[in-house]
């Protein structure tokens, strides 16, 4: 199966003659994205079911309440239904059972002959609850006219009939009507006149008596087409007679959150999700070399990891092969890097790989290499308004105030007492360790003074403002500012040019809905939305287009951000008018 579901994804790299495979192997992987994200939420309403199962369980009136060894479990899942004809449909899967372990519970279950949901304290409590659960937790998935076929198992317990069970008729006469008894089809007749003779009746009409009960009270039933299918049970074992002794209903609803499938779906082919639909350019970009740092696990604590930067280094890099047309190998990504390995594995590689490449021209090497470095992770600023990028692996050891029992930490207003809330500043010792333990920015545009490079572009989502991603307080500087005095200018080389998600006091937040930064989600989606046009404009329009979208996004969900860029001597007053190929 593996081999097969990577023969489909190479193949829609190949001709346009397995487009068409390309085609559904795309479609495969928005179904898998939108079902998983789908069935979190059905496993969030099942576990509010089960919730409120126990509890309303405890509090039932003494003459109902359930022996301590009587149990009602409650599950739902999303199914991906293969029908005769060959469709397939995602269904919800609702089931609750009752199983009584001992005998002694009589009250629990059936009495001898006893057919009705009162009958049994257990089968009444299911019955309620399932009415409960439909009513103000799947309400919204019972549509007019949505399929549901209802499974209803019962049992009996094997007691030898001596007598026939009167039936009172309340549920009708039943023909030959099909049902599953221990295993086998077969077919029950039950009327007035015949009465209740086996064992394999007494259970079919306890079934029966549930589904009136659900037709009766369940409103939700009355708008949906339902097929009703039976289950029954009867054995005769004196050793394990208590796995015998349930009743369950399931619930399954047919196609369900089509309306919702449908428009993620469109979402997603309209290029909202940006790691789907990656345009492939025939254009190259041979001159290019990328640095990709996604540091997202940080430990914790005081430290916290930064949601989706993974993510964004993944899908970042995809985007520099795929839709600039980067050469595979000139894009090297480094996961969760530590200060030695930003510097030797990614720095030292592209100085390398620069001097490699350069023009002979004279005495001095022309310049050939553009070199692109992109980071997301925790940023910092130091009391004079350096920025850092903060590494994974830091040490914190002489920064007491990192150590979440000595920390001395400024609560917020209506603060939770959670550590992760708390707002760390730091003293002038510690932010001096502390910076001795990250990277500058500066010296990373500084490193490649001696290096014959075209161009530096530098993107980095991340906050200097001392929050995470979320919103939450992590670590800062006490930065005391004098309006008076003139905020310091970074020292950038002069062909450097470099797009903060933030400036270093503002926070740089997460786009949740498709799981980036929001810089990097921008700038994601205008590289989608152009297509090869990107190639046709400028800094200037890139820079716009991705600060517009990106305020618009982050003023809506009152996460106000601002991206900011900067460039050095050289650049400073014509950025604006580089293009990604030059």
């Amino acid at each position: 199966m593996k081999k097969h579901i990577l023969f489909l994804l190479c193949a829609t790299m190949l001709a346009p003659l397995a487009a068409q495979v390309g085609e559904r192997t795309l479609n495969r992987r928005y179904q898998n994205e939108i079902r998983d994200s789908l069935a979190d939420v059905v496993l969030q309403r099942q576990r509010a079911m089960q919730r409120y199962a126990e509890q309303w369980l405890i509090a039932l009136p003494n003459e109902q309440k359930l022996y301590d060894e009587s149990y009602i479990s409650v599950g739902a899942d999303l199914v991906d239904t293969l029908h005769e004809d060959g469709t397939m449909s995602l269904d919800l899967v609702y089931r609750l059972s009752y199983n009584c372990k001992h005998l002694e519970g009589y009250t629990d279950d059936y009495p001898l002959g006893a057919y009705d949901v009162d009958s049994s304290n257990s089968c009444r409590a299911i019955c309620r609850l399932t009415k409960h659960f439909v009513e103000n937790v799947l309400g919204d998935l019972f549509g007019a006219g949505q399929e549901v076929e209802i499974t209803i198992s019962s049992s009996a317990d094997g007691t030898e009939f001596t007598n026939k069970v009167t039936y009172d008729g309340r549920y009708g006469d039943f023909r030959y009507c099909p049902v599953t008894f221990n295993g086998e089809r077969i077919r029950i007749s039950v009327d007035r006149n015949t009465a209740i003779n086996n064992n394999a009746q007494l259970a079919y009409i306890r079934a029966q008596s549930v589904r009136a009960y659900l037709e009766e009270n369940i409103p939700a039933l009355h708008r949906t087409h339902n097929n009703f299918r039976y289950v029954a049970q009867s054995y005769k074992d004196s050793i394990n007679t208590h796995y015998y002794r349930r009743s369950a209903v399931e619930m399954r609803v047919r196609n369900v959150f089509s309306e919702t499938v449908a428009r993620m779906r469109a979402d997603k082919m309209q290029d909202n999700y940006v790691d789907y639909n990656i345009p492939h350019t025939t254009q190259r970009t041979p001159d290019a070399y990328v640095l990709v740092v996604a540091n997202e696990e940080y430990g914790g604590g005081l430290l916290p990891d930064v949601p989706y930067a993974r993510n964004d280094g993944d899908i970042v890099r995809q985007y520099f092969v795929k839709a600039l047309g980067v050469p595979d190998r000139q894009v090297k990504v480094l996961h969760n890097a530590s200060k030695a390995d930003i510097q030797q594995e990614g720095i030292h590689w592209l100085q390398d790989l620069a001097q490699a490449v350069a023009a002979k021209g004279g005495d001095q090497p022309v310049p050939v290499a553009d070199l692109y470095i992109y980071y997301a992770g925790h940023g910092f600023t130091d009391l004079d308004g350096n920025t850092y990028l903060l590494p994974c692996g830091v040490s914190t050891d002489g920064i007491s105030s990192l150590t979440a029992k000595k920390s001395r930490c400024k609560k917020k207003k209506q603060q939770q007492a959670d550590s992760s809330r708390y707002d760390v500043v730091l003293s002038k010792k510690e932010v001096s360790r502390l910076a001795k333990e990250c990277l500058s920015v500066e010296d990373l545009c500084a490193a490649f003074k001696n290096s014959p490079v075209k161009n530096l572009t530098l993107v980095i989502d991340a906050s200097f403002d001392g929050h995470n991603r979320d919103g939450k307080p992590m670590a800062r500087a006490d930065r005391k500012l004098d309006p008076k005095k003139k905020k310091r200018k970074a020292n950038l080389r002069s062909d450097a040019v470099i797009l903060y998600a933030a400036a270093d006091d503002k926070t740089a937040y997460a786009f949740d809905t498709y799981q980036h930064g929001f810089l990097t989600y921008f700038l994601l989606k205008e590289i989608k939305s152009q297509g090869d046009n990107i190639f046709h404009l400028t800094y200037q329009d890139i820079y716009e287009s991705v600060e517009r979208n990106l305020n618009k996004e982050s003023a809506l969900q009152n996460r106000w951000q601002e991206a900011y860029g900067l460039a050095g001597g050289r650049y400073k007053d014509s950025w604006q008018r580089l293009h990604i190929k030059n």
